[in-house]
């Protein structure tokens, strides 16, 4: 294995993507000036110890290959690619990565796009444009692996609403996610999760049959609800979720390799687990589930897309810069934070489902709060996520940073963010 270093940052730019960007389809790039690291409040030898121990843990062979991206006010402070991205194939700064639950980053902005064209309300309930809900049940079980007598399923006290589904807590789950259950069994022999097998009127016509986990509005369960969501916005729009997302986001913003399906034009930049991981991970069936080389019967807005590094960090930027880059604004700043700095939780518990302590819930992905036990460094309103198959994110206003770390290891993703920004954050001299 071995490591690609990109030293001229200016020139990492251009395969990563960072256009300048235009309201259309991408122009040919203009990247900015690199910037010295001294001058972005980083120390250059500190960066270079981050590189250095991702790269030994490629060539222990603890993970193939990484892109790893750190941006300070829209400008690249450490961009490298480790490794391979297959056996024999060196990683590229724009290789394609599945990047799994990332994909609710994007399918949620362009729900909020929507939102201020004032398409729907949150408060709107789910049955209002996906009919076939409005009769959910909810599950009257323990949360429990025991299969034994079920007490029949009882009313919903009230009806999930969008607000729900973008803060989990509309009562759905994901089959994986806790416990065996009766409602986790059945949707896991659903395959309701699934990308191949149903359309999505099948999906939801199935997931209609089932109980909900929870009241609505009772407890946070990181869930399918975001599919839920991109199948919502195919009603409302009339037209398929891949369109949506390509004039809400992706064309606006000139990302032009996130893609529902890695066609022939992109295969030879496919990244891959290596077999090591396919055969230790206990995690590695997520490649069979979202193998992203079959066209896909239904669009998963929790988890179909595959992207890369510069696509996940232009949609990060603009975020961080309060929904414009480039003179192209796609959110308001207010809705900005709405959507991504404000805890919509209020005091609603659940599974913690990897959540780190000390943060809420956004209407995306984990908010920090103003308190808490925090086990790495960061300010009162940063996010962070990513998704099962290994990618890791975060936005820190106060720090106007951007990190994206983008790896094919999935019970390594933890490690890796946690160890990586607390070294970001150590490199930073002001």
């Amino acid at each position: 294995m071995r490591e690609t270093v990109m030293r001229g940052l200016a020139a990492g730019l251009v395969g990563l993507g960072l256009a300048t960007g235009l309201a259309g389809p991408a122009a040919a790039f203009q990247p900015p000036a690199a910037v010295e690291a001294a001058q972005a409040g980083f120390d250059a030898a500190r960066l270079e110890a981050i590189a250095a121990f991702v790269q030994r843990d490629v060539a222990a062979g603890k993970i193939p290959g990484m892109v790893l991206l750190v941006m300070r006010d829209g400008r690249p402070v450490l961009t490298r690619a480790f490794g391979e991205q297959t056996p024999g194939a060196p990683m590229r700064l724009d290789s394609i990565h599945r990047i799994a639950s990332t994909t609710k980053l994007f399918v949620t902005t362009a729900a909020m796009r929507l939102y201020e064209q004032g398409r729907f309300k949150l408060s709107d309930p789910v049955a209002t444009y996906l009919p076939e809900l409005k009769a959910l049940t909810v599950y009257a079980g323990a949360e429990s692996a025991t299969e034994g007598e079920v007490p029949p399923p009882v009313a919903p006290q009230r009806a999930p609403t969008i607000h729900d589904l973008m803060r989990h807590t509309a009562g759905f789950t994901y089959w994986w996610i806790g416990p065996a259950n009766a409602v986790r069994r059945n949707q896991r022999a659903q395959n309701l999760e699934g990308l191949y097998d149903l359309t999505g009127e099948e999906m939801l016509g199935k997931l209609a049959q089932q109980p909900l986990l929870y009241q609505p509005g009772s407890t946070f369960e990181y869930s399918i609800a975001t599919d839920v969501l991109g199948h919502l916005l195919e009603r409302i729009e009339g037209k398929p979720l891949d369109r949506i997302l390509a004039e809400q986001v992706l064309e606006p913003l000139g990302l032009q390799d996130t893609v529902w399906q890695v066609d022939d034009t992109r295969a030879a930049r496919l990244a891959e687990p290596s077999q090591q991981i396919r055969e230790t991970d206990p995690l590695a069936w997520v490649y069979t589930w979202l193998d992203l080389r079959k066209a896909p019967k239904r669009f998963s807005g929790g988890a179909g897309l595959a992207s890369t590094a510069g696509d996940v960090g232009r949609l990060l930027q603009m975020l961080a810069n309060g929904g414009a880059i480039d003179g192209v604004r796609l959110l308001a700043p207010q809705t900005v934070r709405l959507m991504l700095h404000s805890d919509h939780l209020n005091g609603i518990k659940g599974p913690r489902n990897n959540v780190d302590p000390g943060y809420g819930w956004s209407l995306v992905n984990p908010v920090r709060l103003g308190s808490g036990p925090h086990a790495t460094p960061g300010a009162v309103g940063d996010v962070y996520w990513g998704g099962i198959t290994g990618p890791r994110y975060m936005i820190d206003p106060a720090e106007r940073l951007v990190v994206v770390a983008l790896f094919q290891a999935p019970s390594l993703r933890g490690h890796y963010y946690a160890i990586l920004r607390q070294m970001v954050y150590g490199a930073m001299t002001k």
